[in-house]
């Protein structure tokens, strides 16, 4: 917290620019062109009605924003798999080129820098990695990337038990 006495002013906003974060708290964790898409709409409302653009939102608004942008389902290991197929990976072994995973990331979409793929992969394995082959195998299968990357759990199994 901030060590001051001073009132503090509370109108019941938040400023834009951590609506992305706020959104990420609870879960969802948009691309920049979903914030920016969710910014634009923003705009567009206030353009309407013949306001300036908003520069916060209050509770009401955000939860709109978060209920219509999330998605509705969350990823599983299904669409892991998929998304591997459709990279070209092995049909049989759903392994993917490490090369080839790295390229996806880093060139393809919304691109991530080496450095930003690092610092997540760091984050997600608990690992300090001084590249990105530190963790990742030269073949990558999308199930050993959902449950050793990602943290995947196979609740099918825990549900049996």
């Amino acid at each position: 917290g901030e060590d001051t006495t001073a009132p503090r002013k509370i109108d019941g906003t938040v400023q834009l620019t951590v609506v992305p974060n706020l959104m990420r708290a609870l879960g969802y964790y948009p691309s920049e062109s979903e914030v920016g898409d969710m910014m634009v709409e923003l705009q567009q409302e206030a353009a309407e009605k013949g306001l300036p653009p908003p520069t916060a939102v209050d509770f009401e608004r955000f939860i709109a924003l978060y209920v219509n942008h999330r998605p509705v389902f969350g990823v599983g290991k299904d669409q892991l798999a998929a998304a591997f197929q459709a990279l070209g990976a092995d049909p049989y072994l759903g392994a993917l080129d490490c090369d080839e995973l790295l390229g996806a990331i880093t060139q393809e979409g919304e691109p991530m820098s080496h450095s930003e793929l690092e610092e997540c992969l760091q984050a997600l394995t608990g690992v300090a990695i001084a590249n990105v082959y530190d963790v990742l195998p030269p073949q990558v299968e999308a199930k050993q990337f959902a449950e050793e990357i990602l943290g995947f759990e196979d609740y099918a199994v825990q549900s049996e038990a």
